[in-house]
């Protein structure tokens, strides 16, 4: 019976390859009461989520099967499942909307059935998305109060009003879902708290459904959003607030990254700044910069999905999450090292994978829109993300072990290692052939949006009008450097002198015992607080104007409260004052929309 559960639970997981497979060309219909309809259709955006989607519920399922079968987990990821394909798929803001609850509250639970989830960290998660929910609502019934239908087109014929209350309430509603700034609190504790294997399906699949919907803002304007209120520059003038939200969510995300101690919380963090950097690029809404968040997205999700079902291998090995408690687990656990290997050169943005060349095409974006400014915020924070990287590779795996449990840890069973093979694997072919990702993935959803498609001279090569690079000369060369030094330090391990000890080295004039804590990865970035601006941003948090927040809305709870305990007199007085205020806008407005 347990295998059975296994087999069916995984089957489930195929079913958004499956979808993706068989579906055609036309619009699938369900007729609902007073005329409404729900409509589902597949078209080149929907389709690459859904591509995200088949590539990484099988790969985080098959370590979930593992062990005996949790039949209520099981169900939930089925509705997990059942939600995000149905928000996808949809054609019209119905669809959306209750695939977007199913997913919220599938989640939810999913979330709290951790051992590790708090009060505040379950409240913090519903919270936040049910404010999404209410923000997504709410501009659904603007847009039909606009249109008088729920089909997901573009917005020409309404009131500037109207189109700026679409995009704002819209906007807002995925800006929390993707975690920009300050609307992610829930993030780093829903990662932290969350089921390590389910950890992986949060950042690597349930976050880009906020980017499907911020890339459906392009659809609903015309121009990519010039349409809002011109241009500025060379790019639109609507997406330059759009843009300075991700680049300043990339830039504190970063720094707040480094200053983590635990290893799901960095992962958090850094999740947040790299989809600044797709925020940014949407915002400015050319060719070049939304191709490059296109391909961000699909080198995110794969890294993300490769970074934490590999440390939730580490987790179940040695049962420690924090740096001071790993240390020198490279002997132990070859095959996850050279999975963080991986994972943190596609997570800089380093060549020859795949991030290199999504960075590239959002930094060339930027600078043929003029806004350097924007610019300069994005390099500074791709440039600290190596000092996170490097924490990621450095802290569980080099230095001294720093606990029992990582000085006998053995490699993560062979459910954890095939995902880790294959993530590897798709991250270095797409390394290899930038063109095909190019041509086959992300132009298709170019002009989907309406955009001019970027091309590739062939599947090996990338070309912008600034330049471009070959992915097989990239690769080769690479490859080449890294197998001519491990062959020399191989042929050279004979001669090389070994110390009789880990601890054999010079401490301050004295010899440093196995109690002594040795691992510089504990305490690594928090030198950085001495420097005015990052130790400003590592001292503050949004706890406080979340709290303020708070306190506003009890005192307008306790003025509303008040009012409703007067006589009816004073009500009365209140409606008729409201009647004339509203009339008096309507008829000074034309009109609010």
């Amino acid at each position: 019976m347990n295998l059975i559960l296994k087999l069916l639970f995984l089957a489930v997981s195929l079913t958004p390859a499956l979808t993706l497979l068989t579906w055609g060309d036309g619009t699938l219909a369900w007729p609902l009461f007073g005329g409404f309809e729900l409509l589902f259709e597949l078209g080149p955006l929907s389709a690459f989520f859904l591509l995200l989607l088949a590539l990484g519920t099988p790969l985080v399922a098959l370590p979930m099967a593992r062990g005996t079968p949790d039949r209520a987990a099981y169900g939930l990821f089925a509705l997990l499942l059942l939600g995000m394909q149905m928000l996808l798929l949809a054609g019209d803001f119905l669809g959306l909307f209750i695939g977007w609850e199913v997913m919220t509250w599938s989640s939810y639970l999913l979330l709290i059935r951790s051992t590790r989830t708090t009060l505040e960290g379950a409240q913090t998660y519903i919270l936040f998305n049910l404010a999404s929910a209410f923000l997504l609502l709410a501009g659904m019934l603007v847009f039909y109060s606009l249109t008088g239908d729920f089909r997901i087109a573009p917005l020409t014929e309404a009131s500037a009003a109207g189109r700026w209350a679409v995009f704002i309430l819209l906007g807002l509603a995925f800006l929390i879902k993707v975690g920009a700034l300050p609307l992610h609190r829930w993030i780093p504790l829903g990662y932290d708290q969350a089921p390590d294997l389910f950890s992986a399906v949060l950042a690597g699949l349930i976050s880009k459904m906020g980017l499907y919907g911020l890339l459906l803002l392009p659809t609903l304007f015309p121009d990519a959003l010039a349409g809002l209120s011109g241009r500025l520059l060379n790019g639109p003038a609507a997406g330059y607030g759009l843009a300075w939200i991700g680049a300043i969510t990339a830039v504190v995300a970063t720094f707040k990254a480094i200053s983590q101690q635990d290893i799901k919380r960095l992962l958090a963090y850094s999740s947040i700044a790299q989809l600044g950097y797709v925020v940014t690029a949407i915002g400015v809404g050319s060719s070049l910069a939304v191709g490059g968040a296109i391909f961000q997205t699909l080198v995110h999700t794969l890294v993300k999905l490769l970074l934490f079902i590999t440390f939730a291998g580490i987790v179940l090995q040695t049962g420690q999450r924090r740096f001071n408690d790993l240390g020198h687990l490279i002997d132990r656990m070859p095959m996850a090292f050279f999975a963080v290997l991986i994972g943190i050169i596609g997570l800089a943005g380093m060549p020859p994978l795949p991030g290199f060349a999504a960075k590239y095409l959002m930094f060339v974006g930027l600078i043929d829109a003029r806004w350097l400014l924007l610019l300069a915020a994005m390099m500074l924070s791709s440039t600290a993300a190596f000092i996170y990287c490097y924490r990621l590779i450095y802290g569980p795996f080099l230095g001294h072990a720093n606990s029992p449990e990582a000085r006998t840890a053995t490699e993560a069973p062979w459910s954890y290692l095939v995902p880790q093979v294959v993530l590897m694997g798709l991250l270095v072919l797409l390394g290899i052939f930038p063109g095909f990702a190019i041509e086959v993935i992300v132009d298709p959803v170019l002009m989907t949006l309406g955009l001019t498609p970027i091309g590739a001279p062939s599947w090996g090569e990338l070309a912008t009008p600034y330049g471009g690079y070959d992915g097989v000369v990239l690769m080769t060369v690479f490859g080449g450097a890294f197998v001519i030094v491990t062959a020399l330090f191989w042929l050279a391990r004979g001669q090389m002198r070994r110390a009789g000890s880990p601890y054999d080295l010079s401490f301050a004039g004295e010899v440093p015992t196995a109690d002594t804590p040795l691992h510089y990865g504990a305490g690594m970035g928090r030198e950085l607080r001495r420097i005015p601006l990052i130790g400003w941003i590592l001292a503050h948090t949004t706890a406080g104007v979340q709290a303020g927040l708070t306190r506003q809305t009890l005192a307008a709870a306790g003025l509303l409260g008040g009012l409703y305990r007067r006589d009816p007199q004073t009500w009365t007085l209140l409606a008729v004052l409201v009647l004339v205020v509203a009339s008096t806008l309507l008829a000074l407005n034309g009109g609010w929309f």
